[in-house]
């Protein structure tokens, strides 16, 4: 997806940013532009971009109005026309981002600003924007020589293997908002991110990655609430119905809901169910979900565990359920008053 092979770094810009609450402020030098010696150039290109690597995952800039008002976006445009502005225009980034820098979580830390070139993106070249913030360190030990002795302390500097916030803006799709790429690992997957929803402010491209990792969303909602209540089913067979849909988002290439509905609903009444939940869910997350697309892979592997088919038994046993419904019976035992799983199999592995 994305190729770094030939990229080069043409301008790096560096600034301070603290959390806004406890008033650290901003540390902006009279001069952001920051020169680099060629090893540490190459490091900060794998640092920046190689997280970014396989993502399939893509967003624009979002604005109410209209997306020519987004602060960011008019930073992007300012820099893609004159890479020279980067140093001016990180002063305005680095400000606004102090300005959602306030949950007790977030930490002082260096924010940079890189313009990079020939940068290849589906096998295109493209330049780029990185803005990445560093908030946690690692400790790192240095080993000093001398012709008496060996000393060894320890420094603190940025891991170059992860990326805690960061965006690749991608000098794509200027009237839509730009293609972007954006990771944030502080803020909890359910709770709003101060770097996405806040400083960032994207909204996801419908694309097919975007149609994969709703429909699987939507699919185990529905089956793991709506089927269960409304067509009052036991566990094995919910599991069975779980097991069923990520098989067939793992051995199609392609979604066609009429198809998919019928593959894992054999009568029409939980069709129909499905269908009405598909729309209300649609509605509810004010997302429009395709009817045909192709099964982005990625979006499979990141979102499968909403799929995930386990029995769980009390505190003793959990059963991991991949198929043939017809070889797992459920019971109960008079006789020890408790209710049993039979499970039939040729082989057990060690």
């Amino acid at each position: 997806m994305l190729d770094i092979s030939s990229v080069q770094l043409k301008r790096l810009a560096t600034a301070w940013v603290g959390n806004k609450n406890r008033y650290e402020g901003v540390n902006i030098p009279s001069q952001t532009l920051t020169s680099l010696h060629h090893v540490a150039e190459e490091l900060m290109i794998t640092a920046f971009l190689k997280p970014f690597e396989k993502t399939e995952e893509f967003f624009y800039f979002h604005h109410d109005e209209d997306v020519s008002n987004h602060p960011v976006y008019q930073s992007c445009m300012t820099i893609f026309a004159d890479p020279e502005q980067l140093s001016t225009e990180m002063v305005q980034l680095a400000q606004r981002l102090y300005e959602y820098a306030e949950l007790p979580k977030i930490r002082g830390g260096e924010f940079f600003a890189a313009y990079f070139d020939n940068v290849i993106l589906q096998g295109e070249p493209v330049q780029a924007i990185a803005l990445v913030k560093i908030q946690t360190k690692e400790p790192y030990l240095k080993v000093e020589r001398s012709t008496d002795s060996f000393a060894i302390s320890v420094i603190e500097g940025i891991p170059t293997h992860k990326l805690e916030t960061a965006a690749i803006i991608f000098n794509l799709d200027e009237a839509e908002g730009y293609r972007i790429c954006a990771i944030d690992s502080v803020s909890k997957k359910d709770e709003r991110s101060f770097w996405k929803d806040e400083f960032l402010r994207v909204r996801p491209i419908e694309d097919n990655y975007f149609n994969t990792r709703h429909h699987i969303s939507m699919s185990g909602e529905f089956i793991n609430e709506k089927l269960v209540n409304q067509f009052d089913i036991d566990r094995a067979d919910q599991l069975d119905v779980l097991y069923r849909s990520g098989l067939y988002f793992k051995e199609n290439e392609e979604f066609e809901l009429e198809d998919y509905a019928k593959t894992l609903f054999p009568e029409p009444e939980q069709q129909e169910a499905f269908l009405e939940f598909r729309d209300s869910y649609s509605k509810a997350y004010a997302v429009p979900l395709e009817e045909k697309f192709d099964i982005s892979d990625q979006a499979v592997k990141k979102e499968f565990k909403v799929l995930k088919s386990v029995i769980k038994l009390d505190k003793n046993f959990h059963i991991y359920v991949h198929g043939r419904r017809d070889l797992i019976e459920r019971g109960f035992d008079d006789d020890k008053g408790k209710k049993y799983y039979k499970v039939f199999f040729d082989e057990e592995e060690v």
